[in-house]
């Protein structure tokens, strides 16, 4: 992971989860808001059947006309889990339609296969994840990942299942405990 700067922000601007928010940053209070497009319905999505266009997710109290009912039942499916029982007590996720998007940085990762290895059975992907100023294009921070996915994981027929598991936990992964968004905006 790479930090090249730090900033305070209320929310930002989802690039990849195109079809709703991260509801759970909101819930914990990480984040006041987060804005997303949403270009084709899906279902399962908080905005499936809603006009295409931006949208923005926010904590709000739960009288407001806008609390999206797909996330108070997903709250609620978290009936013992806090923060959630405290959350839903006053307030819900919220979302409205937005002309465009208001946020000043992007988050955004995209992965993607770069070896893929049929004689010994694996594969290999590169994640990256970054958080940009949408209008200078600067980077703030920045982490990539490689990850090893032997066949038998994920794939059939068995018979492609790495011959030398043994050797996959060779070296020790020491992991990031914060995301690089979390590292970006300064949040715990």
């Amino acid at each position: 992971a790479i930090v090249n700067g730090i900033e305070n922000v209320d929310g930002y601007f989802l690039t990849n989860a195109k079809e709703d928010g991260l509801f759970d940053y909101i819930v914990y209070g990480l984040y006041e808001f987060i804005e997303y497009e949403h270009a084709k319905n899906k279902l399962g999505s908080p905005v499936n059947g809603l006009p295409y266009g931006y949208y923005r997710d926010y904590k709000a109290l739960k009288n407001d006309p806008n609390c999206n009912p797909y996330y108070l039942k997903e709250i609620k499916k978290k009936s013992n889990v806090e923060p959630y029982v405290s959350f839903r007590k006053q307030y819900c996720v919220a979302t409205v339609k937005i002309d465009s998007f208001k946020s000043k940085y992007q988050y955004e990762s995209v992965s993607e296969e770069l070896i893929d290895n049929k004689t010994e059975g694996y594969e290999i992907h590169r994640s990256v994840t970054k958080v940009e100023n949408i209008q200078t294009k600067e980077i703030l921070g920045q982490s990539i990942s490689y990850l090893l996915f032997p066949y038998g994981i994920y794939k059939t027929p068995e018979s492609y299942m790495t011959s030398q598991c043994s050797r996959i936990n060779k070296f020790k992964y020491l992991p990031i405990k914060k995301s690089i968004d979390a590292w970006v905006f300064n949040k715990e």
